[in-house]
């Protein structure tokens, strides 16, 4: 039995359509799936949008009060420093003051001093000067006198010795 074109094309056709008849479910249900894909893409697709306005909206209510909290706290360092700033001022002001007040009592001392010594010191030590100025020129003539007598002093020891000597020697 010699199988012709006409049969074979025959069974092939039968064999398609059998084929057709057993894929097609197949399509179906891969056609389902894909269906169940892309709504179950549809949907996380969707949960994701959600959530992200929601972190972007958590976000920004972070940011905005992590901003007031900032504003808050750099107003309360300004107004530290405003405190601090008007407090050191009026250290300084009074520093100044106290200061002043010692200058004007060193000045008032110094000026004393000035007087005092202008007045006392200065006398004392021009009656000082004269004393020994006078002293001076009364001994300076005698000084010439007193080593005449210093060197006639000597040569009396001399002789003195000496003769001493010659004494102990006739004895």
């Amino acid at each position: 039995m010699a199988l012709t074109q006409d049969d074979l094309l025959a069974i092939s056709q039968l064999l398609d359509v059998k084929l057709k008849a057993e894929i097609q479910p197949i399509k179906n249900e891969i056609q389902s799936l894909k269906s169940d894909v892309q709504s179950v893409k549809t949907e996380l697709l969707a949960e994701m949008q959600a959530l992200k306005a929601e972190l972007l909206a958590e976000m920004q209510a972070l940011k905005a009060e992590l901003l007031a909290e900032m504003q808050a706290l750099k107003a309360e360092l300004l107004a530290e420093m405003q405190a601090l700033r008007a407090e050191l001022q009026a250290e300084m002001q009074a520093l100044w003051a106290e200061l002043q007040a010692v200058k004007a009592s060193l000045e008032a001392e110094i000026h004393k001093i000035k007087l005092f010594q202008e007045n006392v010191i200065m006398l004392r030590l021009n009656t000082i000067e004269s004393c020994y100025l006078s002293t001076y020129e009364r001994y300076k003539d005698s000084t010439e006198g007193y080593e005449a007598l210093q060197a006639d002093n000597e040569i009396m020891k001399a002789i003195i010795m000496e003769h001493s000597e010659r004494l102990q020697k006739l004895a």
